[in-house]
């Protein structure tokens, strides 16, 4: 048999394991979505309902690290204005957080006698963001029914691109730059949705500044992921009167289901595991008015939507307010359509009480007259980062986040701080794992040269099952031999350039598991969509996206498969259960750097390639995003890094110098 014919070896002939671990994460998911289902039928009362307001609402920030400061100044400018007909729009730049600058644009209508209701517009996924025909054109409807209009670019859109250098986007705006940002921020427990929702509370602050605005007739409203924008400001603040979230509302278990992946600002981590869904963002706000705003072609699935708004009246209802939650569903895709912006528009000036002294425009579609989208930029050239030298982006402020908690790591005593870190990433590595027995099979041999091969499966979890090949060589006795689990990108199916040290070891009188953990090699899960499975929104990254939103992680489940793979040479005949080391290569590696540093019956570990620390790779400007989301350990550097774990290691006489 040759290396390549031992690379397609596949225990499918035996046991079919692709969906396992979808199942599993499916499972799980749902468990935690029953909970919540669960928690909310007992709300029978305004008061039950203020305590699950107050509990989603600590959670929730809880989930982002907390907030950032809103107290430093704004130091807002107007660079410019352009009048349209019936009003006007002011180009303004502010400063969300110090260095941190938002582009917008202010619609005022004229005429305005006293100060006004307005409407924050937050954008979605299209790249031009603020300036945009299709978002023009909602804000346009919306000013001309006399409501006061401040459209924003999200970071990473519009005129906010963060990496844009010499007059080119080194990483792809929109969903690609909010995730490469987005798998950085997991590292230090302070998610990138954090930065998305303190852009626009500060709008919110902005908008609040201004004399024409009325401070307590305030709306928000925005699509996809600007209804996620929204939806993030009925969680958290209190100032807004009036909420339109549009083409975002669904259920957790519908958007699950189609296989589609977010990005980052949409995952909000570990919030899933106190049962929330979509229901919990709208009844945080009732009785206020909210309209949702839905599509019924949309690829957030509409059965959830109509179902999570069914289910949301009865938190009005306890008020006696059933009439302030509206639902409107446009025949049309996925977008902010014509038939949305007229409703909205009327929704906030009934909500807002807007429409006494202006009366509601027609709101025909040739009334309205797009600008070029160049004569709304707040900027010369179009982006912020060539007149703003220095101004920060996500990766800036995560930065330093990633410094500061270093510093406060390098405060503690070491054997404090080990102890700490290895009940946390046990706690970690364990979390909702099923302990089952592994009932390891047997089931199938091979030869390569010298090599006697066999391929073994067993239960890591009750239906999640693992796979690997144990090389021995024809001339090593079967008794007391030393074991050395591999483990390395993509397990099995890359044999290939380990071979020589497969061989050198096996010479040695050792047997090697090169190890397929979940989702790994040879039991890689059939594939969503068009992507590859370890591409940026392929398989293991949606996979690995609904795991973080339990609270868990696919770096700490396959951490627990080497655990699992310990213990089935605690058994395996042969073996020496009292010899056992591994053999960390490349990034997922790091699963058996991890395992190691939790389970002292891996006597040794000889690391090669890995990547040199956490710190590393999410300090760098740019870096290789294929397969990240197999190493992402969320809040990881909050206790330690993989040089003081190696450290800790070394210590212990447990670590080889490493290649």
């Amino acid at each position: 048999m040759t290396i390549k014919e031992l690379e397609k070896c596949n225990p499918s002939h035996f046991y079919d394991m692709k969906t396992q671990l979808k199942d599993y994460v499916y499972k799980n998911a749902m468990e935690s979505l029953e909970k919540g289902k669960i928690n909310r039928s007992q709300i029978k009362t305004v008061q039950q309902l203020k305590e699950r307001q107050s509990y989603i609402r600590e959670r929730f920030i809880e989930s982002l690290g907390g907030l950032p400061s809103s107290t430093t100044p704004l130091n807002p400018q107007i660079t410019g204005q352009v009048q349209g007909n019936g009003f006007k729009i002011e180009k303004v730049v502010y400063e969300s957080r110090p260095n941190c600058f938002v582009t917008a644009n202010l619609y005022i209508p004229d005429n305005l006698d006293r100060p006004g209701a307005a409407v924050l517009f937050l954008c979605g996924h299209d790249p031009l963001a603020k300036h945009s025909m299709g978002y023009q054109k909602v804000c346009q409807y919306l000013v001309k029914s006399g409501l006061i209009v401040l459209a924003q670019d999200p970071i990473g859109q519009g005129e906010r691109f963060s990496y844009y250098e010499n007059g080119e986007e080194v990483v792809r705006q929109g969903t690609t730059e909010h995730t490469y940002a987005g798998f950085q921020c997991l590292a230090t427990g302070y998610p990138s949705a954090r930065y998305f929702l303190h852009d626009a509370i500060r709008s919110i602050d902005y908008l609040i500044s201004r004399p024409e605005v009325d401070s307590s007739k305030i709306g928000v409203t925005g699509n996809s992921g600007g209804g996620t924008q929204t939806s993030m400001l009925m969680l958290c603040d209190d100032r807004i009167k009036a909420f339109a979230p549009g083409t975002f509302i669904t259920s957790y278990e519908e958007n699950m289901m189609t296989g589609v992946p977010q990005d980052a600002e949409q995952n909000w981590p570990g919030l899933m595991q106190y049962g929330f869904d979509h229901e919990d963002i709208l009844l945080a706000v009732a009785p206020k008015p909210v309209a949702v705003l839905a599509v019924k072609y949309d690829f957030f699935p509409i059965e959830g939507t109509r179902r999570t708004v069914e289910s949301a009246k009865k938190y009005w209802e306890l008020y006696g307010k059933k009439e302030n939650l509206y639902y409107i569903e446009d025949p049309s895709r996925h977008s902010y359509s014509v038939n949305l912006a007229k409703f909205a528009s009327r929704f906030f000036c009934h909500a807002l009480d807007a429409g006494s002294n202006i009366p509601l425009a027609e709101n025909r579609s040739t009334s309205i007259k797009l600008f070029e989208p160049s004569d709304l930029w707040c900027i010369s050239s179009g982006q912020i980062s060539d007149e703003k030298y220095g101004c920060f982006f996500i990766y800036h402020e995560n930065l330093k986040k990633v410094n500061q908690l270093q510093r406060e790591r390098n405060e503690h005593e070491d054997l404090i701080k080990k102890e700490v870190a290895y009940n946390w990433l046990k706690e970690k590595v364990f979390y909702k794992r099923q302990p089952c027995q592994n009932n390891l099979r047997d089931i199938a041999e091979y030869e390569y040269g010298d090599l006697n091969i066999k391929s073994y499966i067993w239960r890591s979890q009750e239906r999640v099952m693992n796979h690997c090949l144990a090389f021995k060589h024809k001339n090593v006795e079967s008794k007391g031999i030393p074991a050395v689990i591999a483990v390395w990108d993509g397990g099995t199916t890359e044999l290939e350039k380990h071979i020589h040290w497969i061989e050198d070891n096996c010479i040695k009188g050792k047997t090697v598991f090169v190890l397929n953990t979940s989702g790994v090699g040879a039991i890689a899960p059939y594939p969503f969509g068009t992507r590859g499975i370890n591409e940026v929104f392929g398989t293991i990254y949606k996979l690995g996206d609904d795991l973080i939103r339990q609270g868990d992680s696919i770096c700490a489940l396959r951490t627990y498969d080497v655990l699992r793979m310990v213990d089935v040479l605690q058994e395996f005949e042969g073996v020496d259960a009292e010899n056992i080391s591994v053999y960390a290569y490349g990034n997922q590696g790091i699963y058996a750097q991890l395992a190691t540093f939790i389970d002292p019956r891996i006597k040794l570990i000889s690391i090669e390639r890995s990547i040199p620390t956490f710190s590393d790779w999410v300090g760098r400007r740019y870096y290789d995003i294929v397969d990240t989301m197999s190493i992402v350990l969320p809040e990881v550097l909050q206790y330690f890094d993989i040089d003081e774990l190696q450290k800790w290691l070394q210590q212990e006489g447990r670590k080889e110098s490493e290649r």
